[in-house]
């Protein structure tokens, strides 16, 4: 075998090799992941990849209000009961977004470590990095995450009371 044909064959392996742990990474480990106990749709793992980007999105402060942490709120189970009310191919797409944000971090900076496992202050850069990214479906698959978070965010009880918002539902006072 020549030089040539042996680093077009590498070079074709190599793409089949990715390709292939892609699509059983996707098939196989992401898409039909059985929903964790107290959930209807998101499983364990998913459950602490959406704590872990709603602890990055609403780090909460110590200002006067203070204002919550998202990733104590209970946000995976607001975004739970959102994907009770979207298609069935919304929520499987949802969820591989979860995963794809999780192992995204991996492959960005070959640091190993996955989102939902860094410091709050890295996760924190790696929302803002993706939030103005110039590549445009990175862009927007995480403003779809946070227009979703931040629905269950602005909405909580805690957020209201700690913002000075007197909501009554029915409108009595």
């Amino acid at each position: 075998m020549d030089r040539r044909t042996f680093l077009k064959t590498a070079g074709f392996g190599s793409v089949a090799l990715f390709l292939g742990g892609v699509t059983y990474r996707v098939g196989a480990l992401w898409w039909d992941q059985a929903p964790a106990q107290g959930f209807k749709h998101l499983s364990h793992h998913e459950a602490t990849v959406v704590r872990a980007l709603a602890d990055a999105m609403f780090p909460g402060d110590s200002g006067f209000p203070p204002m919550p942490n998202g990733g104590e709120l209970g946000l995976d189970a607001f975004f739970d009961q959102y994907l009770a009310s979207v298609p069935e191919l919304t929520v499987k797409l949802l969820k591989v977004l979860l995963h794809a944000i999780d192992d995204m971090t991996v492959v960005a900076d070959f640091g190993l470590t996955r989102f939902h496992r860094r410091p709050q202050a890295e996760r924190i850069e790696i929302l803002q990095a993706w939030d103005t990214s110039w590549i445009g479906a990175r862009r927007g698959m995480f403003r779809s995450l946070k227009l979703i978070l931040g629905m269950g965010y602005c909405e909580h009880p805690e957020v209201l009371a700690a913002a000075g918002i007197t909501y009554n539902c029915g409108g009595e006072s």
